[in-house]
């Protein structure tokens, strides 16, 4: 834990990607600081965590140290599960001190969030995000889109999900500083994966932050060029517009590895070699960065729509020749309402293709869709003049008008965000 007011670790390099990490914690105007942050556990578990204590004199902080240590102290976090339980662990370490005491403990307690640097299944970077109560979790992309990691457990946050309210509303609406989840009152922590990018911002803030500066500032602060300065600017934005709790933010930078910092990992196409045999693969971790060698991430070419339309509208066009030629054989198309209908929806047919082609509408095209009424081979010479036919009986080769099959498209890949 740390009560320094602005606490920098130098860059810490983690899973092939650098890190600079930060916090800064300031007492208010409150008799003691009931806030505590830590950041020194980074370096050796990748772990970030803020804790905001409750219960008034020294409990509150009692508690938020206690859920810090349990958590730095206890087993490391792979898995949403384990965020779970190291907060559980948490819960019960502080639950159990105050039982200790509980005329001067009874009832502390602590809001708590964290992040836990990890690596899934499928090689890729993220944190693994818990939170009990009000301390919140932001992210930055580089495009300036702040997005809200977690939800209050407070009834002035559910106002808000309710749309009674705005979301920069919830600090000064009733039951904003009403937990219903707390370390060490039994709360259960709700945990979430949240993907690492090169570039991206995260940020840690008490609900001292929250009161004092909106989403956006927030998000003008998480654009500073180091995180020492992030916590430096949000620290003095919230002392000019004069703080009425403890405050608290850690931020993390995720450095695009570029100049002499670290190299970018090298980006894999369909024609690059592979490596040779006996090649270590340790200075290559497989990530979002940088694919495992059996990933081709350029992907196969694809064939231009376009060039399915032109075979559409030529198969059409001599379909619709080779129809007329056959119709003609038979005294001509004229002579023939039906036979004439049907020449003539084939003429439509390829003129809308021509105009969606000139559009570049390409929906719903497939070659092997078309079903031309009346001749399963168009392109085949006209057939023979068939025998009169006898009374009663249609006439042989009398076309039937067929139903257009669906053509199927492959389904795209879609990607969480």
């Amino acid at each position: 834990m740390s009560d320094d007011v602005n606490h920098a670790l130098p860059p810490v390099p983690l899973h092939g990607l650098l890190f600079d990490v930060a916090g800064a914690s300031a007492q208010g105007p409150r008799k003691e600081n009931q806030d505590a942050f830590d950041v020194d556990a980074f370096a050796t578990r990748g772990v970030v965590a803020v804790a905001d204590g409750m219960g008034g004199e020294r409990a509150g902080r009692l508690a938020a140290d206690t859920a810090l240590s349990a958590l730095v102290q206890g087993a490391e976090i792979r898995s949403l599960d384990g965020a779970r339980y190291a907060v559980r662990h948490a819960d019960e370490a502080v639950a159990r001190l105050a039982q200790q005491s509980p005329d001067e403990r009874g009832g502390m307690g602590c809001a708590l969030a964290l992040m836990a640097l990890s690596v899934d299944r499928g090689g890729d970077v993220g944190w693994i995000g818990a939170h009990v109560g009000d301390v919140r979790i932001l992210s930055r992309s580089p495009d300036g889109t702040v997005r809200l990691e977690t939800r209050d457990h407070t009834p002035a946050y559910a106002r808000w999900e309710a749309g009674e309210i705005a979301l920069d509303e919830i600090p000064d609406s009733p039951g904003s500083n009403k937990l219903q989840r707390a370390v060490g009152r039994g709360g259960e922590a709700e945990a979430a994966w949240i993907p690492v990018r090169a570039g991206w911002t995260y940020l840690l803030v008490s609900d001292g932050v929250t009161k004092a500066m909106r989403l956006d500032e927030l998000g003008e602060a998480m654009a500073l060029a180091s995180s020492e300065r992030i916590c430096e600017s949000i620290t003095r934005k919230v002392e000019e517009r004069g703080p009425d709790d403890n405050y608290t933010v850690v931020a993390v930078r995720v450095l695009d590895g570029g100049g002499d910092t670290m190299p970018s990992p090298p980006r894999r196409t369909s024609s690059a070699a592979a490596p040779a045999a006996g090649a270590s693969t340790a200075s290559a971790p497989r990530n979002l960065f940088n694919p495992p060698p059996e990933v081709d991430v350029t992907g196969p070419r694809r064939s231009s729509k376009m060039g399915g339309i032109a075979l559409v509208l030529a198969l059409l066009a001599l379909g619709l020749a080779g129809y007329a030629a056959w119709a003609a054989t038979r005294g001509g198309a004229g002579g023939d309402p039906a036979l004439a209908a049907q020449v003539d929806s084939l003429r439509n047919e390829v003129r809308t293709l021509r105009a969606r082609a000139a559009i570049g509408d390409t929906t719903g095209l497939a070659a092997d869709s078309l079903v031309l009424p009346g001749a399963a081979n168009p392109s085949a010479a006209a057939p023979p003049a068939a025998p009169p036919p006898a009374a009663g009986q249609p006439a042989a080769g009398q076309p039937a008008t067929g139903q257009p099959a669906t053509g199927t498209r492959p389904a795209t890949p879609t990607t969480q965000p």
